[in-house]
């Protein structure tokens, strides 16, 4: 005789209800209660429970995976305590942080320099140097009413460094890449906290990893891949994070910038084909140009608050002076050498009073660039393939292939997946989204090694998302061999089965 009974299976994500037979007379009566009360508890798991159950783990992982190196790098880091009035740090921006957090100890004003009873802008002795270290270890200090230190420059990297893996982790467990998010917490602590030191350099993997959440939300939440509310959340995350990024390091907010403005465009179009509106696009998207200039509107608001002396140079990082210098990195033909002086020595024979750093000289070193490109396009390109050559033929991660063979795998795989349509097919188009994404910063940091210099200490914050795309291709392929086993595994299967 068989026994009849409705359930749902939520674990398996099927909504609907399903009816089903047991054969209950080949069953114990012990085990027919077990298998009663397992399954009533697989009917009770709500999706709010599901979703707490999913966090849980992951604060778990977290705990895991993350905490340990966290509290290791946290306290090796106090080896910069030693001496600490005496040793300096080798990045001599650095050392002048310090003193701009001395000064919002001591007078409240952030990004200034105390000279007696006058504040001098930072700019004025960090030339062309981001601002985000300094005006977080100004409020730190004004906070928590205590001089700043070397150990604090290098935690500050440490915290940058352990939300930007935290984030980007969440946010894959959140649009259900899960095996991705499961790679990147257990891989990323050696790449995110392995070593710390006191330059801006050791931050740029945090920041940029934090800062590429956004145009991920940006199209998933399109996609429906993220509820109203998380979509939300993760937006104005990223939207924060673009603005810390924008501070830390200008060339990263603008590679930042350009990729979510892509993923709005890439929302608009999906939004239009859905005959939705647009006007919360149009928000984020002011959002986004408000974001990026952070710098700007932290300088802004410290010369309204306080009585600061002018400011000749610039506030921010600048861009033309690396363009036209990064062209003498490699032999030319331009006459140009990959030298600071030697810009500075090409823009006084434009403009003799020119000042390093200002507003003229970035202005001069912009022409001058422009000159050469529409001079001699051809050596312009030489020199930029030779410099792009040199960062594909070398490992960012170590031990790891070169990363163009890395770059080129993810690239083929992307265009063969989607050339066959199995990202929807695997009912993976989060991967593709991800895939798309980590890619496109990936290049952006190539462009930027091509155009400045291709330096390690400037393309190692890719490495967190090389890990984002082997734990893409890897869930790819898991993915692609689980799917005509969990299809054996469906409900209807197994009962037929049970009933045979």
């Amino acid at each position: 005789m068989f026994g009849t009974m409705d359930m749902e299976f939520p674990f398996l994500n099927l909504r609907a209800s399903c009816r089903i037979r047991l054969p209950w007379s080949a069953y114990p009566g012990e085990s027919r209660l077990q298998i009663l009360t397992i399954l009533g508890k697989l009917a009770d798991a709500s999706p709010a429970r599901q979703s707490i159950l999913k966090w849980l783990a992951f604060l778990v992982g977290v705990l895991m995976f993350v905490q340990g190196p966290f509290s290791a790098a946290y306290r090796d880091v106090a080896r910069y305590d030693r001496h600490v009035d005496i040793i300096k740090s080798d990045w001599a921006a650095a050392n002048i942080w310090l003193e701009s957090a001395d000064c919002a100890l001591a007078r409240g004003a952030w990004l200034a320099i105390c000279k007696d009873d006058r504040l001098v802008p930072i700019s004025e002795v960090a030339i062309a140097d981001d601002p985000g270290h300094a005006l977080f270890l100004g409020l730190w200090s004004r906070l928590s009413e205590r001089r700043a230190t070397l150990v604090d420059i290098a935690r500050l990297n440490i915290l940058l460094n352990t939300l930007g893996l935290v984030i980007l982790a969440g946010f894959l467990l959140a649009v259900r890449a899960t095996l991705t998010s499961i790679v990147l917490l257990v891989l990323g602590p050696v790449e995110y906290l392995g070593w710390m030191g006191t330059s801006p350099h050791w931050s740029f993997i945090g920041i940029v990893s934090m800062a590429s959440v956004l145009p991920m939300a940006l199209v998933a939440k399109e996609e429906a891949l993220l509820s109203r509310r998380a979509g939300q959340a993760f937006i104005a995350i990223g939207v924060i994070a673009l603005a810390v990024a924008a501070l830390v390091r200008e060339p990263i907010g603008l590679m930042a910038c350009a990729i979510s403005l892509a993923a709005i465009v890439v929302a608009a179009l999906r939004r239009r084909q859905m005959k939705r509106p647009l006007p919360g696009l149009i928000a984020i998207t002011a959002s986004v140009v408000v974001a990026v200039a952070a710098p700007q509107w932290a300088t802004m608001a410290r010369d309204a608050s306080f009585a600061m002396e002018p400011a000749r140079h610039v506030q921010t990082h600048g861009l033309s002076h690396t363009l036209y210098i990064g062209l003498g990195f490699v032999e030319n033909r331009l006459g140009i050498r990959y030298d600071d002086a030697f810009g500075e020595e090409v823009a006084r024979r434009v403009d003799p009073d020119v000042v390093l750093g200002s507003t003229e000289y970035f202005r001069i070193m912009r022409k001058l660039y422009i000159d050469q490109v529409l001079e001699d396009p051809l050596e312009v390109a030489r020199i930029y393939v030779e410099k792009a050559m040199q960062t594909l033929a070398r490992p960012t991660m170590h031990p790891g292939p070169p990363f163009g063979v890395f770059l080129a795998i993810a690239a083929i795989h992307l265009l063969i997946a989607t050339l066959f349509g199995a990202w929807r097919r695997l009912a993976f188009v989060q991967g593709l989204i991800v895939e798309v994404v980590a890619l496109a910063f990936a290049l952006a940091f190539l462009a930027q090694a091509a155009l400045a210099l291709p330096s390690h200490a400037y393309v190692v914050a890719v490495n967190g998302f090389v890990l984002v795309l082997f734990g893409v291709i890897l869930e790819f392929f898991c993915r692609a061999i689980w799917r005509p086993v969990s299809r054996r595994l469906e409900p209807a299967v197994i009962l037929s089965r049970l009933r045979s």
